[in-house]
């Protein structure tokens, strides 16, 4: 029920006091994603970006990944097998070589970068914000519910700052 208002709240449908803020824990993204930076490391020949922490709701996160030669994949979800539904989905990190980056919006980042930042978006169901940049030849993405429509962006720069800040996860 929690989520339900609080993306109702993200989306502007909730306004007001009779929604109060949900408290936040703070996970550290790469111990909570350990194992699949290692795999990531044994299987890819791209870097691995992670921004050094997350705010998400309390509660239970439950790691997944996959990895390829040319690109991986890492997510936390609030649930076991989530496979990225709305209902579960909390973040995703990836990485493939190659591309350009893509999103509506402008940003700057750490070095210089440019990254492309796209908004909450809703129709038949809800896209996550995310924010995506180029770091030598291969393009990152991060994309979480974080913040509301007034704070996602920032609040994803700043992810995609740390990730960059702390280069490659060992």
């Amino acid at each position: 029920m929690r989520r339900l208002l609080l993306a109702l709240t993200a989306l502007g449908v909730l306004a007001g006091p009779a929604v109060a803020a949900a408290p936040t824990q703070v996970v550290d993204v790469p111990a909570a994603l350990a194992d699949q930076i290692a795999t990531a490391k044994a299987r890819s020949d791209v870097p691995v970006r992670l921004p050094a922490k997350i705010a998400v709701e309390p509660g239970d996160l439950f790691p997944s990944g996959t990895a390829h030669k040319n690109s991986w994949d890492m997510g936390l979800d609030a649930a076991p097998d989530c496979g990225g539904a709305n209902a579960c989905f909390v973040a995703a990190f990836s990485a493939k070589r190659g591309g350009s980056p893509f999103g509506r919006i402008r940003v700057r980042l750490r070095g210089g970068r440019v990254g492309r930042f796209t908004p909450l978006s809703c129709g038949a169901s809800c896209a996550p914000p995310q924010i995506q940049w180029k770091q030598g030849s291969s393009v990152y993405t991060i994309q979480a519910r974080v913040g509301t429509r007034s704070t996602e962006r920032r609040m994803l720069v700043r992810m995609a700052n740390s990730a960059i800040l702390h280069g490659p996860r060992a």
